[in-house]
């Protein structure tokens, strides 16, 4: 496999986790936050940006199993994992 692709493939697993860790993150602190009486669209922006930003720099140190990756590009499975569909309104 050449260099450029393995790349890509990477970048692609990194930002699947980033959108993950998001989703997740946005998800539990809504459900806090509605249990505190604070569900306002105000809080749940804030919310969403400091997600954004947490997912963001916890990608950045995620480290990707290049062999991994590789080993599932050849048995022909999918390379990003799967995401829990949650809404950020």
């Amino acid at each position: 496999m050449k260099k450029g692709k393995l790349k890509s493939l990477v970048a692609s697993a990194r930002k699947a986790a980033k959108k993950d860790i998001e989703l997740s993150i946005i998800s539990e602190l809504n459900e806090v936050a509605e249990k505190l009486g604070q569900d306002s669209k105000k809080v749940k922006k804030k919310i969403a940006k400091g997600a954004r930003k947490l997912a963001k720099q916890l990608s950045k140190a995620l480290k990707i199993d290049k062999t991994a990756v590789k080993s599932e590009v050849a048995a022909g499975s999918v390379v990003t994992p799967e995401l829990e569909e949650a809404s950020v309104s």
